[in-house]
């Protein structure tokens, strides 16, 4: 897996799923595009859309001000492909059996699962394991598509 912050959220993404890691590169805007959209970017030849979380999933929310993200995630599903704005630089993480969980049938819009994270050293009183949600790519380009028809 590869987790990552973006919009004050700590995400997971499967690492099959993950075209690059980049230093945000200049980004075009984008006129009448939704909140969510900061803009496009050329990377080596291409065009990648990139977005900024915080207000795709969770509408009516500030977008990040500008300046705040460290990163681009570049994400795809085989034929599309996105670019994710990060707080920080992503991070590998292995993920051994029993660290993800299956998620409520109402909490999968994009996401295909959790994983169990552990801050520190389990102790007795400890406080519980942290959820972090797994992003299902198609799903999440399924949402931009929606929302960028919708507005």
């Amino acid at each position: 897996m590869i987790r990552f912050r973006s919009g004050g959220k700590e995400l997971a993404v499967v690492i099959d799923a993950v075209e690059r890691t980049e230093q945000i590169p200049l980004l075009t805007g984008v006129p009448l595009a939704p909140s969510f959209v900061r803009g496009v970017a050329s990377l080596r030849g291409g065009v990648v859309c990139v977005v900024d979380l915080r207000p795709l999933l969770e509408p009516g929310s500030e977008a990040a001000s500008s300046g705040e993200e460290k990163s681009l995630l570049v994400i795809h599903d085989g034929v599309r492909r996105i670019g994710v704005l990060c707080d920080d630089l992503p991070d590998f993480q292995r993920v051994g059996r029993g660290e993800t969980l299956n998620l409520p049938q109402d909490e999968l819009e994009v996401y295909s699962g959790a994983l169990r994270v552990q801050r520190g050293k389990p102790v007795v009183g400890a406080p519980p394991p942290e959820l972090v949600g797994i992003l299902d790519p198609p799903r999440l380009f399924d949402l931009v598509e929606r929302r960028l028809h919708e507005g």
